[in-house]
């Protein structure tokens, strides 16, 4: 009898590891685990699902190729960097089954285009970025309403303010506080950005934390994406509990793009490109887009 079990015990287990693996790099809250769970039962893989906090330890990751990935997800402007250090590979798009009848929003293909990287990417997201405040203390709308950018960089003194530890997001905030433009190249104009992310008396510096501690009132306001808010706010309205938070964008911010691409390291293409069509189909990116908060890439 023990001989038996342990037969089965090993036929057992090696049933568990002959499932194709797929490795993905994506953003911590950002896809729907639920269908995940499809996915693996649907092409009976497993999915080795790992959560970053920054473009830069993605590109860090991809750079140290100890653990190939087949899918990231990163940022427009490190893509346009992962593509001139050879760190991922064009798209297959005859693969993508459910690609033929997209069109991406035309300004946000826009944004992507001309950097000459369309081949290598699939659009995942977009948003902005802007100031989620506590609404518990009455004087912070109208303050940051009528101040904008100003509120956290100007007014640390007063209430706490979390700055978002991503170099684009946060250098976006600063040019776009002094009034520049957020893609400037000028290096006065950059080092004024600076010496305002140095001055400016920030109370926290973090990533998706930030949204937490400005709902639990440990932070009065912080610079977050979209997203960031609209995914806490429906999970409120789902849990049925009052919401005291809102989110403002001043008349001047910054327009993102994710997008999923291939790494060259990828040891598995064919799947890679059946994930990217898998949520690319309108029910399950209908799906997602709901979970995530974000808006779609994609016109109806």
């Amino acid at each position: 009898v023990f001989f038996s079990v342990i037969a089965l015990l090993m036929i057992a287990l090696i049933g568990c590891t002959s499932k194709p693996k797929l490795y993905v790099l994506n953003w911590g809250d950002y896809i729907d685990l639920d269908l995940l769970d499809v996915f693996e039962d649907e092409y009976d893989v497993k999915v080795v699902y790992r959560e970053v906090g920054s473009n830069e330890e993605m590109a860090t990751l991809l750079q140290a190729n100890s653990s190939p990935y087949d899918i990231a997800v990163p940022s427009d402007y490190m893509i346009d960097k992962l593509k001139t250090l050879e760190l991922i590979q064009p798209i297959d798009f005859d693969q993508l089954s459910n690609y033929d009848d997209l069109t991406v929003i035309p300004e946000l293909y826009a944004l992507y285009e001309a950097n000459g990287f369309s081949d290598y990417i699939v659009p995942y997201a977009w948003g902005t970025i802007g100031i989620l405040y506590n609404t518990d203390n009455a004087n912070l709308k109208p303050l940051i309403e009528s101040v904008g950018w100003d509120a956290l960089f100007e007014y640390g003194d007063t209430y706490d303010v979390g700055m978002y530890d991503s170099p684009r997001d946060a250098v976006a905030a600063a040019l776009l506080y002094l009034g520049y433009h957020v893609n400037s190249e000028v290096e006065s104009e950059l080092l004024a950005a600076e010496n305002a992310l140095k001055s400016a008396n920030f109370t926290a510096w973090g990533e998706d934390n930030l949204k937490g501690l400005v709902i639990q009132g440990t932070l009065d306001m912080a610079l977050v994406y979209s997203g960031d808010y609209f995914s806490e706010y429906y999970l409120a309205l789902e849990d049925e509990v009052d919401i005291n938070f809102e989110y403002f964008v001043p008349e001047t911010t910054n327009i993102w793009v994710d997008a999923m691409v291939i790494p060259s390291s990828a040891q598995n293409l064919d799947l890679a490109h059946k994930f990217i069509d898998f949520f690319l189909e309108y029910e399950h990116a209908l799906q997602n887009s709901d979970y995530i908060g974000y808006a779609p890439t994609f016109e109806e």
